[in-house]
């Protein structure tokens, strides 16, 4: 249980986390961020729009985007917007395609030949598309159950990957229960994804443990794993367990996996922020330009996630250079949920009551980036922080949620430099809606 009002500055807290031994995988390649587009939220996209959100992933030291594909009709033709806007305007940025195997169909050769058709050849000279070891980065999300028309799934993915045309470097989110069968089985495929981004449970930072684990069987090959910063769905379905639950963000977990990162950087080639538009599960960190779920009430403007894109740059680009990045501007983040997590309205919608709503703790976060010594005081409320003496640096702490607006005011020398009074954040203790979404905030000096 975290305290009410904490504060932590990060220098050398990296230390504390564990590196593994015997997994050091150092290649030429140059580390890579990858950003993961669901590329089914974007029908109403036209080139314009991915010119604009590939201007603002490169802007937030994010390198790749990870178009995750369906079965739509209408995908392939945003694929090639998106590749080709970044062709337009960022030159140097990459994407690479990630099959989505709980939509596209994967039973006949005819089905692996549509995919090779739509998300391989088209983009198999593109100067964009995300080269690895020289090899043209191909990904999924699931998939161990597809044989394209084969005796088993990894004849039949050895099957697509053979016929694909062009060389790929296949790391595959095949989600099975024994590992050694990565070098056995699997052993054709050139690294594994992990879909790991959030704690198994109530206690936080325990990601790296499987991640270790995992990397212990992929014996020296590649290996992707995830960082994000929120996780919450709140639908109708007849398996609850997958859409109706909420995944522990709280006591600033996305800094805390981007530690882990950080701390084990020898051994991970690239990484993945999960997600840049899934609205779904609340763990956009894009802009909200594309097409939500119809479904849904805790999607809304007020929702919006783009000062954790922010935030990434900073921890992004520590994780590949290896050294944190200088300060330059003073800036505050604040990110929140609008209700209390047992709020009524959350058990007596229709939907059911959302698993591990336990998890969460009513808490404003507060992360104050300083280019030198200040004092901060904020509030959500009628609960504050104090006046809070803080030093250069990142410098995080956190206020108990009450009624009303929040706000910070940042002062140095006895001035002003942050007065920051967000007019799009009220918290309420008897909401109408259940949303264990974020609100998110940021206000530079």
């Amino acid at each position: 249980m975290i305290p009410q009002i904490s504060a932590l500055l990060l220098a050398g807290a990296l230390a504390v986390v564990a590196r593994p031994t015997e997994l050091q995988v150092k290649r030429a390649d140059p580390k890579a961020v990858f950003a993961h587009v669901i590329v089914g939220n974007t029908y109403n996209y036209n080139i314009d729009k991915w010119k604009s959100d590939v201007l603002l992933a490169s802007s937030k030291a994010i390198d790749t985007f990870t178009m995750n594909v369906g079965r739509d009709d209408w995908q392939p033709a945003r694929v090639r917007d998106a590749y080709n806007a970044a062709q337009q305007v960022a030159p140097n940025f990459k994407l690479s395609v990630s099959l989505d195997m709980t939509s596209l169909p994967c039973a006949s050769v005819a089905d692996g030949q549509s995919i090779i058709n739509n998300f391989i050849a088209p983009f198999k000279s593109h100067p964009n598309r995300y080269i690895y070891n020289g090899k043209m980065f191909l990904s999924t999300f699931a998939g161990q159950s597809c044989t394209f028309g084969q005796g088993s799934a990894p004849a039949g993915w050895k099957w697509l990957v053979t016929n694909a045309g062009t060389p790929l470097y296949f790391i595959p989110n095949v989600q099975i229960d024994n590992a050694a069968l990565l070098s056995t089985t699997w052993s054709f495929i050139d690294g594994y994804k992990l879909w790991n981004a959030w704690p198994r449970s109530a206690t936080d930072g325990n990601q790296w443990d499987d991640d270790a684990w995992w990397m212990s069987n992929v014996k020296g090959k590649g290996y992707l794993t995830l960082v994000s910063p929120w996780f919450f769905i709140h639908r109708s379905s007849d398996n609850p367990a997958i859409s109706n639950r909420y995944l522990r963000g709280d006591n600033f977990e996305y800094r805390q996996r981007w530690q882990q990162l950080i701390s084990n950087r020898d051994s991970l080639p690239f990484v993945e922020v999960a997600t840049w538009n899934d609205y779904g599960e609340s763990h956009y960190i894009g802009p909200m330009s594309g097409a939500w779920p119809s479904d849904v009430k805790y999607i809304t403007p007020n929702n919006d996630h783009q000062a954790w894109a922010d935030y990434t740059w900073y921890y992004a680009t520590w994780w590949k250079s290896g050294a944190s990045p200088t300060i330059a501007t003073d800036r505050v983040y604040m990110w929140a949920r609008p209700h209390p997590k047992n709020a009524a309205v959350c058990s007596n919608d229709g939907v059911g009551s959302v698993l591990n709503a336990n998890w969460a703790d009513d808490l404003l976060y507060i992360s104050l980036f300083l280019k030198s010594p200040a004092q901060a005081y904020c509030y959500s409320g009628g609960n504050n922080s104090g006046t809070k003496s803080l030093n250069t640096g990142v410098n995080e702490f956190t206020v108990p949620l009450s009624a009303g607006g929040v706000g910070c005011t940042v002062t140095r020398n006895g001035v002003t430099i942050i007065n920051y009074r967000p007019t799009d954040f009220t918290y309420s203790t008897s909401p109408s809606v259940c949303n264990m979404n974020a609100w998110t905030g940021l206000l530079r000096g």
